[in-house]
Formats: C-alpha cells, structure tokens, sequence
C-alpha cells in the first residue's frame, strides 16, 4: 500500500468513527450502520471485521468440562449424560434424597456423583478482539421489542466500533512504518549532485 494513502484513510477514520459515536448517542441507527460499513470498508480485506453470527459464536463459546473423580480427565459437558439414580436405603437416610444426580465417565466409565464433581467453565478474558461480531439484531413488531431492539443494537454497535478500532490500530501499526523502508527506493541522485557543488 502506497504511504500516501494512511493519511487519508486516517482522515476518514476519524470522520467516520466521530459520527459513528454521535449516531451511537442519538440512537439513529441507520447512521450507525453507515459509519460503521465505512469505517470496515476503508480497510484492507485482511484486516476487516467479518460479521457472522455463526462465526463469532464458535470462536466465542464458553467451554464447560467435568472432572472425573477417578481418572481426574476433564470431560466436555457435551458428552456428560446426567441421570438420576436411586440412592441405597442408608444415602437415602442420610441426605434425605429420593435421587442422586450422577453422570457417567466416558474414559473410565465409572460413576460421579454431579453434586461432588468439579466442573470447571474457560471462557474469553475481556477485552478480548476476534475479528468477529455476530449479525446485527433484527428489529420485530410490539412495544416490548422496540425497547429490546435499542439496547441490543446499541450493544452491537459498541461491539463493532471496538472490533474496527482495533483492526485500525492493527492497520497502523502494520503499515505505518513501511514508510521509512519504502523511502530507500527513492532517487536521491538529484540532492546528491547539488551537494556535491
């Protein structure tokens, strides 16, 4: 990319994300997603934020894992199968339950109880910067939607202006200065022989 050019996407970026902000404030939402789209179309296609929901919900899912008591293997919650199972006369007494909870290890195959098991959750640290925000939220008919609708489409627009922002910096950064090394390809011949006078 020619160093000639950050300068202006600079200009533009600034222009956009000030009446991102401002649209953002207002609630004009149409405005909003204008400064937004520009602000992702001034940049390369690498460094754009995709809008995906189904992306942006696999990179940002929460991982649930189980602890087996006996082989100590984390275990996804997607492959715990919970039951109940009757609990003998003496448990029974001494909770008081008619059920135990329990889940089966699919490495060890031994029995857990749910109540004693350490079940552990990763999730991202924030802030965190995947490149991917979800599709925006669809407006629908009624009263109670329109309320819903301006503080999820708030959030969303916060969420997108964050992303864009650090794809920017990450563009600056990247770009910035390619200048210095681009400045050794240039004809100095001139200013050489000038001096030489």
């Amino acid at each position: 990319m020619p160093q000639s050019r950050l300068p202006d996407i600079n200009t533009a970026f600034i222009r956009y994300r000030g009446e991102a902000i401002h649209a953002l404030q207002t609630k004009n939402w149409s405005a909003m997603h204008g400064a937004l789209n520009g602000i992702n179309s001034l940049l390369p296609v690498e460094y754009q934020v995709v809008i995906s929901t189904q992306d942006h919900e696999q990179l940002a899912k929460t991982e649930i894992s189980y602890a087996c008591g006996s082989c100590s293997e984390a275990i996804d919650k997607s492959d715990v199968q919970v039951f109940e199972l009757m609990p003998d006369s003496m448990q029974s007494l001494l909770y008081g339950r008619t059920f135990n909870k329990v889940w089966n290890c699919i490495k060890c195959h031994s029995t857990n109880m749910l109540n004693t098991t350490a079940i552990s959750q990763t999730m991202l640290q924030n802030p965190t910067y995947l490149g991917i925000v979800p599709d925006p939220p669809e407006r629908k008919n009624g009263l109670m939607d329109r309320m819903k609708f301006n503080i999820e489409i708030e959030r969303w627009g916060w969420l997108l202006l964050n992303e864009e922002e650090f794809k920017m910096a990450k563009f600056r950064d990247d770009n910035w200065n390619k200048g210095d090394e681009e400045m050794g390809d240039i004809d100095n011949s001139l200013d050489d022989k000038e001096g030489d006078k």
